[in-house]
Order: C-alpha cells, then sequence, then structure tokens
C-alpha cells in the first residue's frame, strides 16, 4: 500500500537522479578537493585559485535549473538563455569580489576569479546545459516507453 513516505522517496530519488549527473558530481569533487587541499595546507597553485571559482557557477545554475523544472515546469527540462547566465555570473562576482571583501578576511577581490565565474557560466551553457536537456529527454523517453503512470512527468525537447 502506498503511503507518504513512498510519495516523498520517489520524488526525492527522481530528484537526485535529475540533479547529480557525471557534470554536477564533478564539478562538487572539484570544488571538496580544493577545500581539502587549503585545509591540509597543502594547495595546489593554479588550482587552488581558480578552480573552485570556475565551477561555482556552473553548480548554483544547475541546482537552480533542475529546482525549477521540478517546482515550475513539471519537470520539463529547463535551459537558461545566455545573458542570465552572464547575469548570474555577474552578481556572484559583485558579491564575492566587491562586497563580500569588504566584510570578511577570507574573500578578496581578484579580476581573475571575476573572469573564471563568467568561463564557468559559458562552460554551463555550452556543454553541461545541452547534454542535462539531451538526458531528461531521453528520461522522459525512457519513462514513456515503460508506461509513466504520471503523463506530466513526461518531457518535451
Amino acid at each position: 500500500m502506498w503511503s507518504n513516505r513512498n510519495v516523498n522517496r520517489s520524488v526525492f530519488c527522481a530528484l537526485s537522479k535529475e540533479l547529480f549527473d557525471g557534470l554536477f558530481t564533478f564539478y562538487w569533487f572539484c570544488w571538496f578537493f580544493i577545500r581539502f587541499t587549503r585545509s591540509a595546507n597543502a594547495p595546489i597553485p593554479y588550482l587552488n585559485n581558480w578552480l573552485t571559482d570556475l565551477v561555482f557557477v556552473p553548480i548554483i545554475i544547475h541546482f537552480s535549473s533542475v529546482i525549477g523544472s521540478f517546482l515550475f515546469n513539471k519537470n520539463r527540462a529547463h535551459g537558461y538563455p545566455l545573458y542570465q547566465i552572464w547575469t548570474i555570473s555577474f552578481l556572484v562576482s559583485l558579491l564575492f569580489e566587491w562586497i563580500m571583501p569588504k566584510y570578511t578576511s577570507y574573500n578578496t577581490g581578484d579580476i581573475m576569479d571575476v573572469l573564471a565565474y563568467f568561463i564557468g557560466g559559458l562552460f554551463y551553457f555550452c556543454f553541461h546545459q545541452p547534454y542535462y536537456m539531451r538526458r531528461n529527454y531521453q528520461l522522459a523517453q525512457q519513462q514513456e516507453a515503460a508506461g509513466s503512470p504520471n503523463p506530466d512527468a513526461n518531457i518535451t525537447p
């Protein structure tokens, strides 16, 4: 017999299947690896400076895209136009490279970090977003072939 616990579990499983694709997992691995090397006082020169900034914008864009698809788009994949990704990159740059350095000793304002945010956003737009859209469509095709009981869960390109 089905209960609320089963429904919540299926939503969580579906959300994690969409969210944790290979690239998103790679972004988190990079971020945690750099954080670990910093805490171990063994930073890797070039990676330590810009890798976390490079993957930060793709992490927040992918997360917001997947959550937005679940909440507002009946689980249909949704992508951002480039100007919205640039806006997100600009706001992240403004916050972490101009505002936060005034209030914390941890953050430093660096133009190369700003460039890394924008390169990360461009990478997401050119590579990860098309991969996510294609993968989402393929999962919908598989659900349709299996006779998905929820027609709203089917995704169209």
